[in-house]
């Protein structure tokens, strides 16, 4: 079994050209990312991707905290500044003021007062932003800014050092299953910031509620294992086997346990002995490629990551997300997996030559035609002997 590649779809890959050279270079499932768009929006680019022959992931995006509306689009902190983070206003209240007291506010689509303590360190946008919080008030929190850095709107906020009580299945959630799931029949429905099996429960008697009078259709389940709970050595083996598929979300992961960014390889090491013995399929996600959103070729380091996912860790599917959905080189991204991939199950090559420029070619092609090369040259010396 070789690797297959997911690709999110978005802007960048909600094309049939694009699609169609997807299928063609070892994309297998198309993800469609419940966290943007419309539902009009998502029928259309799923019906796009299962005419160029793809499986589609509806990926429910869950109890994902995340900063409101920022209307200030060049609006940056500096390290030191003072933020007041407080629940976003609904459409039909009165918009307070950006600023109180020169202090600068930041609407959260969550409140999070309650799952937070003085010097707990509040991580948005992927961590690229960092806050120490100073004070925790009734409906808000008073913090201090740690580094320089741009606010932009619906970035990611992560609370590692907080207990977080939302509910598991949001509105959203419930309102992608009803109105998604009936018409596009995903072949697999990716669940978001599982805790504990009782998560997965639930969200299979939403989907039977939806599907009610639907009898030939039923989606696999597929858990995105994300936060420090799951992988308690009482939750991820219940997680496991109720799960049809176990995605290594590296992206929260590495935000919700501590220390922060530094665990990760070691839980995918943990995550991925534990699929195997189990023989149950799992996905490695996040970042694989992520300069490649704005940059035609990969870091050394990305091409290691690649390495590992696919030769080490036999990983049954890697993903691309923002390199696939909003990036320059969505072509170039999914050609660099593919070949790696090829390339692993042809290793018996030494080395490939690239004195010779093939212009309409990809790696992969031109290493079958060093293997068939090779095999000639061992036959004609075997003979000439």
């Amino acid at each position: 079994m070789s690797t297959k590649i997911i690709t999110t779809l978005g802007p960048a890959s909600s094309n049939p050209k694009v699609l169609q050279y997807f299928k063609e270079h070892s994309v297998e499932i198309a993800r469609l990312n419940g966290s943007h768009g419309i539902i009009e929006e998502h029928i259309r680019v799923a019906k796009l991707a299962v005419n160029a022959g793809l499986d589609l992931m509806l990926d429910l995006p869950g109890p994902k905290i995340r900063l409101g509306e920022i209307h200030d689009k060049s609006l940056v902190v500096k390290t030191g500044e003072k933020v007041i983070i407080e629940k976003e206003k609904q459409k039909n209240e009165k918009n307070a003021s950006n600023k109180e007291n020169h202090i600068l506010i930041l609407p959260c689509q969550f409140s999070i007062e309650k799952s937070t303590k003085i010097n707990d360190i509040i991580y948005v946008d992927d961590g690229k932003l960092q806050f120490r919080v100073l004070k925790v008030e009734a409906n808000r929190i008073q913090a201090e800014a740690l580094n320089n850095g741009p606010v932009k709107t619906h970035k990611g906020v992560n609370l590692p050092y907080g207990n977080i009580d939302i509910d598991f299945l949001t509105e959203n959630d419930h309102r992608l299953i009803e109105n998604l799931l009936p018409i596009i029949k995903p072949k697999y429905v990716a669940t978001s910031f599982v805790k504990n099996i009782n998560d997965i429960h639930r969200l299979k008697n939403a989907i039977q509620d939806a599907l009610l009078n639907i009898k030939d259709y039923y989606p696999e389940i597929i858990v995105k294992i994300e936060m420090a709970e799951a992988i308690e050595p009482s939750n991820i083996t219940n997680i496991i086997n109720e799960s049809d598929m176990i995605m290594v979300a590296r992206g929260d992961l590495a935000l919700e346990t501590t220390p922060v960014h530094i665990r990760v390889p070691f839980i995918q090491t943990d995550l991925v002995q534990l699929c195997q013995k189990k023989n149950k399929p799992f996905i490695i996600a996040t970042q694989i490629l992520e300069s490649m959103i704005a940059c035609p070729v990969p870091t050394r380091a990305e091409v290691s990551d690649l390495y590992r996912a696919v030769v080490i860790d036999k990983a049954n599917y890697i993903m691309l997300s923002s390199e696939a959905a909003i990036g320059l080189y969505p072509k170039e991204c999914v050609t660099m997996m593919h070949d790696l991939i090829h390339y692993y199950q042809h290793s018996t090559i030494e080395s490939i030559s690239s004195s010779k420029k093939f212009a309409n070619e990809t790696v992969s092609k031109r290493t079958l035609k060093t293997i068939k090369a090779q095999k000639q040259s061992k036959t004609i010396k075997t003979e000439s002997f």
